[in-house]
């Protein structure tokens, strides 16, 4: 039988209670044994962690998480696919919502909100689904055009027939931002649910808080590269996308390095290469504000 849906939970060292707390949020959920598939891909921890209970533990050499993701997808069976980071977890009151539209199979991407904080609290823990029924409900394509997107990829849920070859790059930080615009576009049918579906631990132990000056160097290169990767496909759609990378890529350029120099640099390459000046456009406030900035540096 074909599980409903097939949870890929990538893991690289985390305390194993982080894993533990991530599978259990998997199992509390409405989903019976045939319908939910557990595939716990292990980078190449020392020690590696225990067989998941109900479930599969897959073990690679390191490679980092783009291609511990892709071998979760080369392995599950469902007709979705959910990704989950061990250290966090899903908020299974909340995820019933997610659960009620892949049953009905009417969506090819399932989007919901997140959470973030150190600990999930017992009052979260039984957080339950929005008040509204849809943020957005379209094609992939017009969400891209016209929604703000939050690209991370344990953010939605999706139906596993539309990847064809797409697969997350390997090496590369950020990954995210250049998978899921391209996923997306694949969508027929995109709903964004209103509820805070997963829990996003923020611990010193990602790679994302660290700010040592070779992983600053190499968070600036790859975004810089998902700017080239998002432009070179030559899709208007993309367009939106491709100017908001870019003003977090400036943001970025000052906070993580806090030097005007490489500020005004990264600036010039981005100018040279005709991502900047931006162009007006209603997107934000934010985008707003580093249209006026981009025009002096």
């Amino acid at each position: 039988m074909e599980p409903l849906v097939s949870f890929i939970v990538t893991y690289h060292n985390e305390p194993e209670d982080y894993l533990r707390a991530c599978l259990e949020s998997i199992q509390a959920l409405p989903l019976t044994k045939d319908e939910a598939e557990v595939i716990v891909v292990d980078d190449g921890s020392s020690p590696p962690p225990a067989s998941p209970r109900g479930g599969r533990l897959i073990r690679q050499e390191q490679a980092g998480l783009s291609v511990a993701r892709n071998t979760g997808i080369e392995n599950v069976r469902g007709r979705y696919i959910q990704f989950v980071d061990a250290d966090d977890c899903l908020i299974p009151s909340a995820y019933e919502a997610v659960i009620e539209q892949v049953r009905k199979e009417e969506a090819d991407v399932v989007m919901f909100k997140m959470m973030a904080s150190p600990q999930l609290s017992p009052e979260e823990r039984k957080m339950s689904r929005g008040n509204l029924p849809f943020l957005w409900r379209g094609w992939g394509r017009q969400f891209l055009q016209h929604r703000n997107l939050r690209a991370a990829a344990w953010g939605y849920a999706f139906r596993r027939e539309i990847l064809g070859d797409l697969r997350f790059h390997p090496g590369l930080l950020h990954e995210d931002e250049l998978f899921t615009p391209q996923l997306f576009l694949k969508a027929k049918t995109l709903i964004e649910l209103d509820s805070k579906a997963y829990f996003y631990r923020q611990h010193s132990g990602t790679i994302t808080h660290s700010l040592t000056p070779e992983i600053v160097q190499k968070r600036l290169d790859d975004i810089r590269f998902v700017i080239r990767e998002l432009r070179s496909l030559e899709n208007p759609v993309l367009e939106r996308r491709v100017r908001q990378l870019t003003t977090d890529y400036i943001q970025k350029s000052w906070t993580l390095t806090h030097s005007l120099l490489e500020l005004r640099r990264r600036a010039k390459e981005l100018r040279e290469e005709g991502f900047l000046p931006l162009p007006f456009r209603p997107y934000s406030l934010r985008y707003l504000f580093f249209v006026l900035v981009t025009k002096v540096l």
